[in-house]
């Protein structure tokens, strides 16, 4: 059983209700109004309760007892949001796993959370995940999704159905999430966070919005990450409102879907604000277009307004505290173009220096309860509860946040984080590979991608392919493999022998090709 690892400092000052509380309400509230809406399915709150109780009571009669941990690693279909809420009425832990994890990373995850089930595609993408997760936790409960025939030791999402009347109790401080965010090691650290903090999150970007059951989310992101999940999920349960759900990710259909479904709010990162900018060619049902994930360039916030009609802002938060900063989607284009904005509800930020460098500190409502790995939370929290961002940052004297940089080293790919060190350790083990340096560079698409700088074994250099396969072989996702290969000669090095990763930023450039491959000897 997953409990919080540290005291939440706001917690008595915040409202004590429950994840299952909210989807309670909206269902007498809205019975008939549309909560969900993927491809040609679409559930009414009745609809989504009902499925979602049926769930929860198959859980229970497969042994589910409250706290223990269901991982979910499906794509934006709606039986992901169907699994979501059935843990969650059932008093379970909800893990959700993108769908692009594979075997390196299922394995460190599931040692440590020990989930009791596990749901997934039969196949999605190619992919047999339901499988997979079956050898990794032989003897747990695995669901398989969009099942064609039936499997050994799989049972089909569709047999999960109980008529049974759910008799659970949870408190706003039970642990309800848990997300796995990769930092500066190479393991990804567990972030757990409460129906509390989940429901400030939910309140603050309502609030600050003005958001109401009449509106429709447009959900792009993955449902497995928090951006996804605080949005389509808890937020529009919190209003009343509908999540309309798109799987693969393509800017034609993505624009057909939005004015189709008369979308009016979303939260997603730059690539997919990009995709809508280049794509519409008159104004959106969109109101507004919260924006953040990955780095934001200020033209293109002020290029999506002028061509969608949508009020675009910047955002800033992370996995530990999901919204600290936003700029007002009804405030001063330029501020909403130019910074992060100001903290928004009860959040708090500050800058202190950390060896010298200015760090951004953060603590609030929404704040997480720590890591599943308890030893993690020494490092990464101050004295007076505020939780060490690992980013550079600016307060303007009005409030105004501006990021400048990460000390954390970590590749940003068009918002999924991942640790450069866990991927310069597999390489290391090419026999083609003395040493290696993971570094980003900056991409007009998505943000930033990774350039591997190796100095290649007395056998010779790798090519870029032969690395790319070997971590694909090694069960990294496909996204975490280098995009640029630069041969070296040896890497640049402080008197201690640390790498000096800046120098070799430098050589990068802003005009590189994603596929481009240098020798520098």
């Amino acid at each position: 059983m997953l409990t919080a690892t540290r005291p939440h400092h706001l917690a008595a000052a915040t409202p004590a209700a429950t994840l299952p509380d909210r989807l309670r309400v909206a269902a007498t509230a809205f019975p008939d109004a549309e909560a969900l809406v993927d491809g040609t399915t679409r559930l009414t709150y009745a609809q989504l309760m009902a499925q979602a109780e049926a769930f929860a009571g198959a859980l229970r009669e497969g042994g589910l007892v409250t706290g223990d941990v269901v991982l979910i690693q499906l794509p934006n279909w709606w039986e992901t949001v169907v699994a979501v809420w059935g843990t969650w009425l059932a008093g379970g832990v909800v893990l959700p796993v993108v769908p692009i994890y594979r075997a390196h990373e299922l394995a460190f995850i599931i040692d440590q959370v020990d989930p009791a089930v596990l749901v997934a595609p039969m196949t999605y993408r190619g992919h047999d995940h339901a499988v997979e997760l079956r050898d990794l936790a032989p003897g747990r409960l695995v669901v398989g999704v969009r099942m064609t025939a039936e499997v050994e030791g799989i049972t089909p999402f569709e047999a999960m159905q109980s008529a049974a009347t759910l008799a659970v109790s949870t408190a706003a401080d039970d642990v309800a999430l848990v997300l796995y965010t990769s930092g500066t090691t190479s393991a990804p650290k567990g972030a757990l966070h409460s129906h509390r903090t989940l429901l400030a999150e939910s309140a603050s970007i309502r609030d600050a919005c003005r958001l109401t059951s009449a509106d429709r989310v447009f959900m792009p992101s993955p449902l497995s990450h928090i951006t996804g999940l605080s949005y389509a999920v808890v937020l529009t349960a919190d209003i009343g409102a509908a999540a309309v759900l798109l799987d693969r990710w393509d800017p034609e259909p993505a624009v057909a879907l939005i004015e189709a479904e008369r979308c009016t709010f979303t939260v997603s990162a730059t690539p997919f604000l990009r995709g809508l900018c280049e794509t519409y060619d008159s104004h959106s049902s969109l109101r507004t277009f919260i924006c953040g994930g990955a780095d934001i360039p200020p033209d293109l916030v002020r290029r999506a307004h002028a061509v969608m009609g949508t009020a675009v802002v910047r955002t800033y938060g992370s996995t530990e505290l999901p919204t600290l900063a936003m700029a007002d989607p009804f405030g001063d284009l330029d501020a909403a173009a130019d910074g992060e904005g100001t903290v928004i509800g009860q959040n708090e930020m500050t800058i202190r220096a950390a060896d010298g460098v200015p760090e951004l500190l953060a603590r609030g409502p929404e704040l997480f309860l720590g890591y599943v790995d308890a030893s993690l939370n020494d490092a990464s929290f101050t004295p007076d509860g505020f939780f060490r961002t690992g980013d550079t940052a600016v307060i303007e004297p009005d409030g105004t946040l501006h990021i400048s940089g990460r000390i954390k080293d970590i590749i940003n790919r068009g918002g999924e984080k991942y640790s450069a060190a866990e991927v310069e350790w597999a390489l290391l083990d090419h026999p083609l590979v003395s040493e290696v340096a993971i570094v980003g560079y900056p991409d007009d698409t998505l943000g930033e991608r990774a350039c591997a700088f190796v100095v290649p074994a007395s056998a010779g250099p790798p090519t870029l392919d032969e690395l790319r396969a070997h971590l694909v072989d090694a069960g990294f996702a496909v996204q975490k493999s280098p995009e640029r290969l630069e041969i070296v000669m040896e890497l640049p090095r402080t008197a201690s022998g640390k790498i000096q990763k800046f120098r070799l930023r430098e050589g990068l450039g802003w005009a590189a090709l994603p596929t481009e491959v240098e020798s520098r000897r």
